[in-house]
């Protein structure tokens, strides 16, 4: 897994925190709650995207440090305290926490890199590598296992993949 200078365990005692201010009945701002769903997206997509840069990062903390002055600005003496202290030994990497990272096999992959597009479907079983070649050649686009298990990749121009996918969806399930 990646390294995400610990902003992935930030993030789960912020949002720990923002949920016992609500249990306390202290109004969070909206703002909180939508950060917190933009910055959990940004640290999951960072994490799971090999391709992703590092220049991601201080975007992500700049989020992080918004909503923890938001929160941090709620709290009394005694729950800043705490939280503070999580914050410290989170950020000193003597407090191990999870981050709740969602990977749902059924989520297909879309990448763009300049002109090309990329998109990896998980097949039902395998279709002959041959087979792949002539659809590869018919649409003008190249279709290739992917390295994780019975994923195929399908990379070239965003129409000739729409096109090409499309297309190898009935006879994907044609074959099955």
């Amino acid at each position: 897994m990646k390294d995400v200078r610990n902003l992935d365990k930030q993030w789960v005692i912020l949002s720990e925190l923002s949920a016992e201010l609500v249990k306390r009945g202290i109004k969070v701002p909206e703002i909180v709650f939508e950060k917190l769903r933009l910055t959990y997206a940004l640290i999951s997509y960072y994490i799971l995207d090999p391709h992703v840069s590092i220049t991601m990062l201080p975007n992500i903390e700049r989020e992080l440090n918004f909503i923890q002055s938001q929160l941090f600005s709620l709290c009394n003496s005694e729950l800043l305290e705490e939280y503070l202290n999580k914050m410290t030994k989170v950020i000193r990497g003597e407090l191990n926490v999870k981050f709740p990272l969602n990977r749902s096999i059924y989520t297909k992959e879309v990448r763009k890199k300049g002109k090309v597009e990329s998109i990896r479907v998980r097949l039902q079983r395998e279709i002959q590598i041959e087979r792949l070649s002539d659809l590869g050649e018919w649409y003008g686009v190249i279709f290739e296992y992917s390295d994780e298990d019975n994923k195929i990749v399908i990379e070239g121009n965003i129409e000739r993949v729409k096109r090409a996918l499309k297309d190898f969806a009935i006879l994907w399930k044609e074959e099955f």
